[in-house]
């Protein structure tokens, strides 16, 4: 984690915020959260630092956040299965999964849609979202297309079948050479890219050697994104945008951002490409201090400071 960022002419979150923000702040009572490079320590842990130290100051942060009233909601590229046994852990009662396709609006009450934004759905089919994208076989040709440089993501070893609204994948290729695949499927279907992987759960087929950083893809319906997915939960659930806060490390994040009061990046978002264009066309972007889990504990504190 030795990486430094340059922080100059950033909008820098501040510890302890003051006037307009520290009002905005105080509002927040949900928190909508990216969990890999994000959230949690490489490695997808949430008992170590960034260094690979044992660590329960995230848990912390965690109950600090519960006991102010506020609600954190991962919001993820992950699957249910995933996300059911973080929410477990973790103590969260929702999530968005699948980059905004899955919608668990009470995991108390088993309260959930899918959401699949401008692909059209009739859940009467009898398959899920995910088993009509697999159908059209695009997915297998732009394997077939670079072997050993794409594959389907097992998710952590629990496999990609485990999915319904989308079909994740990881590897790194050409994006607009892929994206034309899925457009000759004509099935209105986007490549997003999720950001950078910390970690490659086996088995995988990949040539580690010959990709070098590897990336996790989704393939997805057209008009669906984290932000979309935030904007639907909230509209279910009756929440105000003015009391919600979203943060992230990647390009499928910053989606989130026209659609929350408050979006935060940690330091390590601003290797993105797309990080520029959103710190510029956002007014209610900020940069926290601190890499992965150490700018989600610093945004949190701040958050909490703005309320004392």
């Amino acid at each position: 984690m030795s990486e430094e960022f340059d922080l100059s002419g950033c909008p820098v979150l501040p510890a302890h915020p003051t006037g307009e923000l520290r009002e905005q702040l105080a509002d927040v009572r949900y928190i909508f959260t990216d969990l890999d490079a994000t959230m949690l320590a490489p490695g997808s842990c949430a008992l170590s630092d960034n260094e690979g130290n044992p660590s329960t100051e995230l848990l912390e942060t965690v109950v600090a956040l519960k006991r102010a009233g506020i609600e954190i909601i991962p919001c993820s590229g992950r699957n249910r299965a995933m996300l059911q046994e973080d929410a477990r852990i973790l103590g969260f009662n929702s999530y968005i999964g699948e980059m905004g396709g899955l919608l668990m609006l009470d995991l108390k009450a088993g309260k959930w849609e899918y959401f699949t934004a401008d692909m059209p759905y009739d859940p009467a089919c009898g398959l899920t979202p995910h088993q009509v994208i697999e159908r059209a076989d695009v997915c297998q040709q732009i394997i077939d297309r670079w072997p050993e440089r794409i594959e389907y993501h097992n998710d952590m070893s629990t496999g990609y079948k485990h999915r319904e609204v989308t079909i994740g994948m990881r590897g790194e290729v050409d994006d607009a050479e892929a994206q034309a695949m899925l457009d000759e499927a004509g099935l209105g279907l986007v490549w997003a890219n999720n950001g950078f992987l910390t970690h490659i759960s086996m088995p995988t087929t990949l040539d580690l050697d010959k990709i070098g950083a590897a990336r996790p893809y989704i393939v997805m319906p057209s008009g669906l994104d984290k932000g979309k997915g935030i904007e639907r939960f909230c509209e279910l659930r009756g929440i105000d945008r003015a009391q919600t806060l979203a943060i992230g490390d990647s390009e499928s994040d910053f989606l989130m951002a026209p659609h929350v009061g408050t979006f935060v990046c940690v330091e390590n978002a601003l290797k993105d490409p797309a990080a520029p264009a959103l710190i510029a066309g956002n007014d209610n972007v900020y940069v926290a201090r601190g890499k992965i889990v150490d700018g989600w504990m610093y945004m949190a504190r701040a958050v909490l400071a703005a309320r004392a």
